[in-house]
């Protein structure tokens, strides 16, 4: 409405001021020009509802301003001056507008329709003329504003073209974040209630008084993947201008509560050695503790029974190093096939821990790249790998 209101009180202020300076001219200039920029001031106020109209409407002013002063050179009077800048204005407006918001196929004609019209304006500023040569030089001169109304609506559609595309890069990098908080921080919990599901099933018939412990931890496991995925909800409200703040995520000072976790699924020699150079900044933590749910992770799915596990944040002449890694026990027994159904046997290790049936083939997955990806972009070294005695090491340095 407020938009509706100024529009109109513009063109009533510029039909008011082009009246009352001088008399008015032929009713064929003043004709097209009120209608000119009443259409403007209508595309205007009612915008964006208004765009689809937009080519339609510059290419029927373009018409009817073209016929009109073609009609008033049959019997020119007086110049139109006020009426014909205020006519200019508006087509020039139309212009700009069209080529900035409607596709080629419907601004070019439109287009050239209204520049065509905009060129014989001068025609009402400089009427008589001595020559037909004239006419057309000062025709061209005349047309300068569209060229600059036409640059002024390319320049305009190319930063729309420019800032769309931003938006479409911010969101496919904020789907990439998103997906890697999921394959960081719930993929972790889910493997770790399989591993708990697979131990259930054995103690269920063997010990039942163990297995409702074991359910308890699954219970856990898919509350904290039930937070994990919360937080990425809340992020994705947060990103949409909602006004909720997103959860913090964990850190070095969570590492501790992970790795006792991680013990309670099957590594009872998990061991954490924690003794950074200082304080640690808030991103480089974050990416600490991405960086060992991933190994962890890992070390779940394809570790062999009775293996070592160390995690170690330590101080380096570079910043801070991360290590984790595992050892494989000194009698390393095959491998089990991966189709075959779990025993108890399979599930519960010598010391009575339940372990998860090993997995065979590659260990670093498409989690690990992108962590490397991580660790890099913080100016960091990252490397992932077979150590000598057998087991798996993942290190990464931060500066």
């Amino acid at each position: 409405m407020n938009r509706v209101m100024t529009c109109g009180a513009v063109l009533a202020a510029a039909v008011a001021a082009a009246a009352f300076t001088r008399a008015l001219p032929s009713p064929l200039i003043v004709g097209p020009a009120l209608l000119t920029m009443t259409a403007t001031a209508s595309v205007v106020a009612g915008w964006p509802r208004t765009l689809g109209a937009l080519a339609p409407v510059t290419a029927g002013t373009g018409l009817v301003s073209a016929a009109g002063t073609l009609a008033w050179l049959t019997a020119p009077g007086g110049p139109g001056m006020t009426w014909t800048y205020l006519h200019t204005l508006a087509l020039l407006t139309l212009i700009t507008l069209t080529v900035r918001r409607v596709r080629p196929s419907l601004a070019i004609p439109a287009t050239a329709v209204a520049a065509v019209a905009e060129a014989l304006l001068a025609q009402q500023v400089t009427q008589p003329v001595s020559t037909a040569l004239d006419a057309a030089l000062f025709g061209l001169f005349w047309s300068l504003g569209t060229a600059a109304a036409v640059g002024l609506g390319l320049y305009l559609r190319a930063l729309d073209v420019h800032r769309e595309h931003a938006v479409l890069d911010a969101r496919r990098a904020q789907r990439v974040q998103l997906a890697r908080d999921l394959h960081d921080f719930v993929a972790h919990d889910v493997s770790a209630m399989v591993v708990q599901a697979q131990a259930a099933r054995v103690l269920l018939s063997r010990a039942p008084e163990e297995a409702d412990a074991v359910l308890r931890e699954i219970e856990q496991d898919g509350t904290r993947a039930l937070a994990a995925m919360d937080r990425t909800v809340r992020t994705l409200r947060e990103l949409e201008g909602d006004g909720v703040s997103a959860e913090p995520l964990p850190g070095l000072d969570d590492l501790p509560e992970l790795v006792s976790r991680f013990a309670g699924t099957g590594f009872p020699s998990a061991e954490l050695v924690m003794t950074p150079p200082g304080p640690v900044p808030r991103e480089v933590g974050t990416t600490v503790y991405r960086v060992v749910v991933e190994a962890l992770t890992n070390i779940r799915k394809h570790a062999l029974p009775g293996s070592d596990v160390t995690v170690a944040v330590t101080g380096d002449p570079g910043g801070v190093r991360l290590t984790v890694a595992d050892r494989p026990p000194a009698s390393t027994p095959q491998p089990l096939p991966t189709t075959a159904p779990v025993s108890a046997e399979e599930a519960v290790s010598t010391a009575g821990s339940v372990r998860p049936r090993p997995l065979t083939g590659a260990r670093a997955g498409l989690g690990l790249v992108g962590l490397a990806e991580r660790v890099t972009a913080l100016g960091g070294t990252f490397d992932a790998g077979r150590a000598a005695d057998g087991g798996w090491a993942v290190t990464a340095v931060f500066p």
